[in-house]
């Protein structure tokens, strides 16, 4: 892509005077046994994707951990493969069983298919095995989620090892610079967006990530740029541009020059992955103008300064690249002004076309503003660049300025940067060392330049340059700096191209709306907006002053909110830790519970001795639920004394505790009590009570009514007496009793009092079928405490008793 603005970026390398350090940072990766296995813990993001074109169903996904920790996911049971002919197809479907799914139209080179295979036919116990005779340099453990996605690697395989060219259907994931996660060599922090001289904010706040992504939302960030580094020492590997080209010399060629006295065989190298080494390939590093940089052009670099200068004006003008990276500097002590005007004037040929010179400031730790001239980095046509240390102060190596001027040191970035361990073993080696030297801080920002080029490819060098002083953060470089203390800024600069303001995310809340009242337990939604100023969607994180945390998403929601007044924010912090808030008042209230006494039923009048049960039933409004048994009470008072303390909805008063006396049952639930009164009656002298004994349901059961229709439930009981031993069946009584209500569910016709006088015929009631239903006025429940009463001969009775409850099914 032509450029009206060029870029030329000179770092120092290997002159006397510029010592370049670069220190390995750890050895080569440990090779490890290449493993597979299902791990149930490794889970991919979705159960299922869409179907394949001309296809109904929709097909299965699996996940797969790598040995660096990250996950990747894909369709299980279906494999693309290319075949060149109707035989290859042939073999392919016969072997797996397969069935073509969807395919692409059959060109010159053969045809693309997507078939399902049977994982039945696989071997998982070879995966391992038959993948390392295709990839012999593979190690480490890989993980999966299930045997699926363990055969279908082991077909893979398999075909990989017989030359089959197959390819697995892999999702696509949000793992790149749109979605603010890339990563590089597994021995660096796994995101790019974390480190601290590419993120925005923390203490280099270069913000090169956010730059992408604001590049990304404009559609510009796309490789465009044409990016040349006259250097030595250049091999490729994969951190290079996909399009390269040599100049001068060749592939493999070491750095016939020395850093400082020190040999440093593959500076060029190095350079390139400073300022444009590919951005999320998980290999290596990354350079900021590695995703818009289309080509890089290696020139081979020269002993002498005449030859590096003519070949540099040479090459821009043949190459017309978009970057130039130059790798030299020197000293002058003797004829300075004649060389930088023969200086300045080879340097204004190359800017004349087009491009934007950066030079590297050298690493002798002194002023360049001084009797001693650094070429070509005191040029009025180069800009001049520094290198700051793991804060913002100046690296103690790095040569500065004491003048703001064109002519002095106009810019810093990073020192010391990361660079892959052995560039002449770059596939095998995959580790990082740390390179250090202006050499590397001038690249970063060309790269940063390239980026501010691809934002608005019409502004001319002058601008670029401008752009990249105007934006730049300024200060605490150290107090020796009494020059320009500019530090890059690559999102600043980048969102002055595009004509963007940078601003904090704008949030605003949609629900819950303002003064909103809820019960207590009622579900809450949680929804609202937040753009940060690319233009794009921000998560909201969301809190309460009462609780805390309460939710993170756009649309979320809680059932957890306390009652009281609640300020509810909104808060979204983007990429560049900006931070915006939104906040709504709302008021969360608790709705009284509702309490009905079930047992003691109404009127009981029964003798010492006998255990009476306690029942009651509860609904708290907030929740549509009972209340909780742990927020239930009841008190039992004999003639105004407390005789006995209970919890939950359903308990006893002991028959220890039921003496003679006037009784009354208090039962109280979240706050809210209801209260009834019974007798028990002291055993006449001489007597005794009958033993009632329910054995059918022999516990407290729930039965479901469908409809609201009556619910069939067999009882059975027995009844004993000291005085008339076995009591008929004719003699019992069972009635139910609920919250509002009570029936009698069966009467035997020897029931005293019952009305059964004159010829009756006999009714027993020691085992029927009684029907029961929601009692009258609940909506969805009722529990009934069904009483057996046994009357002995003498008129005494005694009871039992047993609860059934009665749940509203509706289908």
């Amino acid at each position: 892509m032509k450029h009206l603005a060029r870029l030329i970026v000179a770092a120092a390398v290997a002159v006397a005077g510029q010592v370049v350090t670069i220190s390995p940072s750890s050895a080569a990766v440990a090779t490890t046994p290449l493993s597979f296995g299902v791990d149930e813990r490794v889970q991919p993001a979705v159960a299922l994707v869409e179907p394949a074109e001309g296809n109904r169903d929709p097909r299965p996904v699996g996940a797969m951990m790598l040995p660096n920790g990250s996950t990747v996911e894909l369709v299980t049971g279906e494999l693309i493969v290319h075949t060149r002919d109707q035989a290859e197809l042939d073999g392919f479907l016969q072997r797996w069983n397969g069935q073509i799914i969807d395919s692409f139209p059959a060109d010159a080179d053969g045809q693309d298919h997507l078939i399902k295979v049977d994982p039945s036919l696989a071997n998982p116990a070879t995966v391992a095995e038959d993948l390392l005779v295709s990839e012999p340099r593979q190690s480490g453990a890989y993980r999966v989620s299930d045997d699926a996605t363990l055969r279908l690697l082991s077909i893979a395989a398999a075909e990989w090892k017989l030359g089959t060219e197959v390819v697995i259907d892999w999702l696509t994931e949000p793992h790149s610079i749109e979605s603010g996660n890339v990563s590089e060599a597994a021995d660096l922090p796994a995101n790019v967006f974390d480190w601290s001289f590419m993120r925005a904010g923390g203490t280099h706040d270069t913000g090169v990530a956010a730059a992408w992504q604001l590049l990304q939302t404009k559609g510009k960030l796309t490789p465009q740029i044409r990016y040349m580094v006259v250097d030595g020492g250049f091999k490729g590997n994969p951190d290079f541009p996909s399009n390269a080209t040599i100049r001068k010399t060749s592939w493999g060629d070491t750095n016939a020059m020395k850093c400082g006295g020190n040999p440093c065989p593959w500076h060029g190298t190095d350079v390139i992955l400073s300022g444009i080494g590919r951005v999320g390939n998980n290999y290596g590093t990354a350079g900021p103008g590695g995703p818009v940089t289309d080509t890089v052009i290696a020139v081979g670099n020269s002993l002498d300064y005449w030859s590096i200068m003519r070949r540099t004006e040479k090459m821009a003008e043949e190459e017309d690249p978009d970057v130039v990276n130059m790798s030299f500097g020197r000293s002058v002590n003797v004829g300075v002004w004649h060389a930088r005007t023969w200086t300045d004037r080879r340097m204004k040929h190359v800017r004349d076309t087009g491009a934007l010179i950066v030079a590297s400031a050298g690493n002798s730790g002194v002023s360049v503003d001084s009797d001693t001239l650094v070429i070509p980095c005191e040029s009025t046509h180069v800009m001049c660049v520094g290198g700051y240390g793991d804060t913002t102060a100046r690296h103690p190596n790095s040569n500065y300025g004491q003048g703001d001027s064109t002519t002095s040191v106009e810019i810093y970035a990073k020192y010391c940067l990361k660079s892959i361990a052995d560039p002449a073993d770059p596939y095998n080696n995959l580790a990082t060392r740390t390179a250090c030297g202006t050499s590397f801080s001038s690249p970063f920002v060309g790269g940063v330049a390239a980026l501010v080029m691809a934002a608005n490819p019409a502004l001319t060098s002058a601008q670029v340059r401008d752009i990249l002083n105007d934006t730049a953060h300024v200060g605490g470089l150290g107090a020796e700096v009494t020059g320009s203390q500019r530090r890059v800024n690559a999102l600043g600069a980048v969102a002055k191209a595009l004509g963007v303001q940078i601003t904090n995310p704008i949030v605003n809340i949609e629900q819950p709306t303002a003064n909103k009242e809820v019960q207590l337990g009622h579900w809450v939604d949680l929804k609202g907006t937040a753009k940060d100023f690319m233009g794009r969607d921000v998560d909201i994180k969301w809190t309460s002053n009462l609780d805390g945390n309460i939710g993170t998403g756009t649309w979320t929601g809680t059932d957890s909110l306390e009652a009281g007044t609640h300020l509810i924010t909104a808060t979204a912090t983007d990429s560049t830790g900006r931070v915006g808030t939104d906040t709504v008042t709302i008021k969360v209230i608790d709705t009284p519970a509702q309490v009905q006494l079930i047992s003691p039923q109404v009127g009981l009048n029964t003798y010492a001795g006998t255990l009476v049960p306690l029942t009651a039933q509860t609904l708290d409004p907030d929740t549509n639920a009972p209340v909780p048994n742990v927020q239930t009470a009841w008190e039992i008072r004999r003639n105004g004394v407390i005789v006995h303390t209970a919890i939950g909805h359903n308990a006893d008063l002991p028959a220890s505790k039921a003496l003679a006396g006037s009784y009354t049952a208090k039962f109280t639930a979240a706050g809210v009590s209801a209260q009834r009164s019974f007798t028990i009656k002291a055993v006449p002298a001489g007597q005794n009570a009958p033993t009632a004994t329910i054995t059918k349901p022999a516990t407290n059961i729930t039965v479901q009514s469908l409809h609201g229709d009556p619910v069939s439930v067999q009882f059975t009981g027995s009844g004993t007496d000291v005085q008339d031993g076995a009591i008929a069946g004719t003699r019992y009584r069972w009635t139910a009793h609920s919250g509002s209500e009570s029936r009698v569910l069966c009467e035997g016709s020897n029931v005293p009092g019952s009305g059964n006088g004159g010829i009756v015929f006999p009714k027993n009631c020691a085992n029927f079928t009684g029907q029961l239903t929601l009692a009258n006025g609940d909506l969805a429940t009722t529990t009934w405490t069904v009483v057996l009463e046994v009357f002995d001969s003498a008129g005494l009775v005694g009871t039992d008793s047993v609860n059934v409850t009665v749940n509203l099914v509706i289908l």
